[in-house]
């Protein structure tokens, strides 16, 4: 087991940093473990990687440097003789990022966080980024406006919930929806266009679809580019197009959802996709998720701060709110989502801040047969607005990659 952040109590154990403890001479003392980066945090970490470190006596994130990677110091990967080809120069940091340059920059992430006086790697006062400018900007020149950005919350019970499903079926019950238009002006206009809550019983399938449609219209009729993080969105939407539900829609409705599957003539951009090839930030510990991007993104970008340090952000569910909020402690950006958090704490289980939490606080709304309308109506606000959360973060990491492009001093 892994405590993290433990206070330095006697009678508070992590069996992980005495084992670490006990097999590194070098890590001696708890002020050493503590400002520690192992490499079992690596970004990726395979077996075969770790065995091999294991059995250099390289243990921390600084034993490692650019020759374990086969890269050179500039992240270039380098030959078999230990020198870099001409032809990996002049491509190797404009072409997609490698996940051993992934790892070799989070390598150097720490590095620059222990040379500073918190040892922390989240708390970077001036956290650098990675981006391949050439790569990206010929991406996102294909996009057309509207731009819609959407999330979906789904579940797959064991237990079905509603009669005809099946166990594992999948269904989605929640979405958000933001969209970024382009003014006659050349500036761009955010907005939480729409949402969806089921909050009935009995399945939310044509509904979640037909009311889907409506808010994001026909793609390939009227225009437009549409968003996912991952392809969970895809995949979700292919199985509901593909139940009998779809029986449910008109041949129009079925033609237009199905043109932004994978397979459609619109179909939807992959945002993970291009922030796993093409962007890296301080403090994201290499990884390409959302959540783990959104606070780093804040932390690096000038655009973000200036567009959310102060509180003019609208939505369906939020009021001149400020995204961009400094936390005292380390001088670096809070989290959202822990803003989220902070919110309502009286919510308790209801105050949903991770995916998870959205799958049982819908699982309360449909089954807790004893729950009071303001519990209720509190569950579902919480759903809201962390959905809401989840489309907007989207929006601000495509609002910073903007801002990073147009950055001349970072060409």
């Amino acid at each position: 087991y892994r405590s993290i952040n433990l206070s330095p109590d006697e009678n508070k154990y992590s069996g992980f940093d005495i084992c670490w403890q006990n097999n590194t001479a070098r890590i001696d003392t708890a002020e050493k473990l503590c400002k520690s980066s192992f490499i079992v945090d690596l970004y990726g970490n395979t077996k075969k990687l770790m065995k091999k470190f294991l059995s250099e006596e390289k243990y921390c994130f600084s034993d490692l440097s650019a020759s374990d990677f086969d890269l050179s110091e500039d992240g270039i990967p380098l030959l078999d003789d230990g020198t870099e080809s001409k032809k990996k120069t002049a491509t190797g940091n404009r072409g997609p990022i490698t996940k051993s340059q992934r790892q070799w920059y989070q390598v150097q992430t720490h590095r620059r966080s222990e040379e500073s006086s918190s040892g922390n790697p989240n708390n970077l006062y001036h956290p650098r980024y990675i981006i391949r400018r050439e790569r990206l900007e010929r991406e996102m020149k294909k996009w057309r406006y509207p731009l819609h950005f959407i999330d979906f919350e789904t579940i797959s019970p064991v237990i079905p919930y509603y009669e005809d499903m099946s166990p594992y079926e999948i269904f989605a019950f929640q979405f958000s929806h933001h969209t970024v238009s382009q003014n006659s002006d050349g500036t761009l206009e955010v907005k939480h266009a729409s949402e969806f809550l089921h909050t009935e019983r009995g399945s939310p399938n044509v509904a979640f679809l037909k009311s889907l449609l409506n808010a994001i219209g026909n793609v390939s009729a009227d225009g437009g580019t549409v968003f996912q993080w991952s392809p969970h969105e895809n995949t979700v939407l292919r199985a509901m197009l593909s139940s009998e539900d779809s029986n449910s829609l008109s041949p129009h409705e079925v033609s237009a959802l199905s043109s932004i599957l994978s397979t459609g003539s619109h179909p939807m951009v992959d945002l993970c996709k291009l922030a796993q090839k093409y962007y890296y930030v301080d403090g994201s510990e290499g990884s390409s998720s959302i959540k783990r991007l959104l606070k780093p993104t804040l932390n690096a970008s000038d655009h973000l701060k200036t567009m959310y340090g102060s509180p003019t952000y609208n939505g369906r569910n939020f009021k001149d709110f400020q995204w961009y909020q400094i936390d005292n402690g380390s001088g670096c950006a809070k989290d959202p989502y822990d803003i989220l958090s902070g919110e309502n704490p009286e919510l308790d289980s209801a105050n949903v801040t991770k995916g998870g939490g959205a799958v049982a606080a819908f699982n309360e709304l449909q089954n807790n047969l004893h729950l009071d309308e303001q519990d209720r109506k509190a569950i579902q606000n919480s759903l809201l607005r962390y959905c809401e959360l989840d489309t907007l973060a989207m929006v601000m990491i495509v609002q910073a990659w903007q801002g990073f492009l147009n950055d001349e001093t970072h060409r």
